[in-house]
């Protein structure tokens, strides 16, 4: 029997709002965005930037409280419009922590 919509994911999500920084591996110009909650099997983003679907890319998600920023290779499961052509909702799954 499949969860409800809402309890979908396997990892508890903590809400956060810390600055991310994306990488395209293609090493492109950098875009950037915030990170609006975080799992230890995924995140999502709120950004300027529209991925392909399934894209891989880095994140770079900068600490508030100014240590190193967690680096993350993650593949998109959704990209949502939030703001017509503005803000864009990145579901994201990581792939491999990076540091």
């Amino acid at each position: 029997m499949p969860l409800p919509k809402q309890e979908q994911r396997s990892a508890l999500r903590i809400p956060i709002d810390c600055k991310v920084k994306i990488r395209t591996l293609d090493y492109g110009p950098p875009h950037y965005g915030v990170c609006t909650d975080l799992s230890v099997t995924g995140m999502t983003i709120r950004t300027l930037f529209v991925p392909r679907p399934d894209e891989e890319f880095e994140v770079y998600v900068m600490s508030p409280a100014g240590q190193s920023p967690l680096s993350a290779r993650v593949k998109v499961k959704r990209c949502h419009e939030i703001e017509r052509g503005k803000l864009y909702e990145l579901g994201l799954a990581i792939v491999e922590i990076l540091g």
